[in-house]
């Protein structure tokens, strides 16, 4: 008779000694955040809520949860079923708040439409522990894969931009999302391509098979991946096979029908009670989530002023990420630099008094002082914003568009808060209005 392993602890694991786990290297979530408090379990085939869903493809999965794609019995549709990690789930009192203001507001405001509606809600108990589970109606890739996916294997690169009309789309789509929130007294506070989700044409009449998991290992979709312990015995934490995130692409809206809605409030926050801190995307942070101070809707705001850089150019405006925890006082350092260079000088009194280390980096009369956190030896300085667009704008931007929008990102990408638009007043801006 086989042996039953111990129950693994519930933080994740430091150091390789201790994993679980084989590591393949495989395109999905990392096995080991299956344990208590961690993810849930789910392999095809599986059922919720005493059976009203059932699970028949992977769509994708978070820092906090996995999305699949399930069968509604009860209602004859398809949906997306958004199963949180135990110990997220406990955290989630404001997510359900604001889901049920937004709720709340969807047949009474117009601009609801630009936002993922959650359709139903419960708790589901497994051997990691409880999770709450979300769910909504099915939508296609997000913004983050969508470009890469609607590129040939043979023609795929690195940092790939969107065609201009479709990136405004995005673009006003999202600021129309984010009116409708800020009106609402509600802040994103995680604005990123992988949270905007273009939508797919109705597929409620299609067969399973027509929608299930391609199992085949061809093209872009590897075959699954068994989940094998070191030690060699099973694992109730886990599921059996990691499986690829296989996005709705074939029935996405594109042209001029493409639509995008703001989805994930798991980081969301009701404007009068602020967070100590958030899960905002390091490259997307405002300066005020650095240094510290009051935060506030203008974070979405300043998130989405790098987005429109970002899905114009196919690169990121500020090139940063915190790959380990002791190496964010770095990343920061680097980040602020970065806004230096990039956008203007940044305030004398920030350096004085809310970076201690700018000393570092800046002598008398804020003479720039080598090495810069990469360890270079000389003191680098990054090309300004309008010489960055130039380098890696399309072809379909002319010199004087590319004057508009580096105009309108200089209005958005204020230091002070109070000084960046609202979403209301950039959807004024003739830009968008083209």
């Amino acid at each position: 008779m086989t042996s039953m392993p111990s129950t693994p602890s519930a933080t994740l694991p430091q150091c390789e000694n201790e994993w679980r786990f084989h590591d393949t290297g495989y395109p999905s979530e990392w096995a080991e955040t299956y344990r208590p408090g961690g993810f849930h379990p789910v392999n095809l085939g599986d059922t919720f809520k005493d059976g009203q869903y059932r699970v028949i493809r992977k769509l994708g999965y978070g820092s906090f949860s996995t999305v699949w794609l399930a069968r509604d019995t009860m209602n004859s549709r398809y949906v997306a079923l958004k199963v949180i990690g135990a110990q997220a789930s406990l955290k989630a009192k404001t997510e359900l708040s604001i889901l049920k203001r937004i709720n709340e507001c969807r047949s009474k405001d117009p601009l609801t439409q630009y936002i993922l509606i959650n359709l139903d809600t419960f708790q589901h108990l497994g051997p990691n522990g409880a999770h709450l589970c979300l769910v909504t109606e099915p939508m296609g890739p997000t913004v983050a894969s969508l470009a890469e996916e609607l590129t040939p294997l043979e023609e795929w690169k690195v940092n790939i931009p969107y065609p201009k009309l479709i990136a405004r789309r995005i673009l006003k789509h999202t600021l129309l999302g984010l009116k409708f929130l800020h009106k609402n007294g509600i802040v994103h506070a995680d604005l990123q391509p992988g949270n905007l989700l273009s939508t797919i044409s109705n597929i409620d009449q299609l067969s399973e098979g027509d929608l299930r998991q391609d199992l085949s290992g061809q093209g872009r979709n590897p075959a699954p991946e068994a989940v094998r312990r070191l030690d060699g015995l099973e694992d109730k934490w886990a599921p059996r096979y990691l499986f690829l995130g296989q996005s709705l692409i074939k029935y996405a809206k594109l042209g001029q029908e493409m639509q995008v809605k703001i989805s994930d409030f798991g980081a969301a926050f009701w404007a009068q009670e602020p967070p100590d801190s958030t899960v905002i995307p390091t490259a997307l942070r405002s300066p005020e989530l650095i240094l510290g101070g009051k935060i506030d809707s203008s974070i979405d705001i300043w998130s989405f002023g790098c987005l429109i850089f970002e899905l114009l150019t196919g690169v990121p405006l500020f090139s940063v990420m915190v790959l380990f925890e002791d190496d964010r006082k770095t990343t920061d350092d680097e980040h602020l630099l970065q806004m230096n260079d990039i956008l203007e000088p940044l305030p004398d009194t920030w350096l004085q008094e809310k970076w201690p280390r700018a000393k570092t980096y800046f002598g008398p009369g804020r003479q720039r002082l080598g090495p810069r956190p990469d360890d270079q030896d000389e003191p680098y300085i990054d090309d300004p914003l309008e010489v960055r667009f130039e380098e890696h704008k399309p072809n379909d931007i002319d010199d004087a568009e590319a004057g508009v929008i580096t105009s309108l990102l200089r209005s958005i990408l204020k230091y002070e808060p109070m000084q960046r638009p609202t979403a209301e007043e950039l959807l004024k801006h003739p830009w968008f209005q083209e």
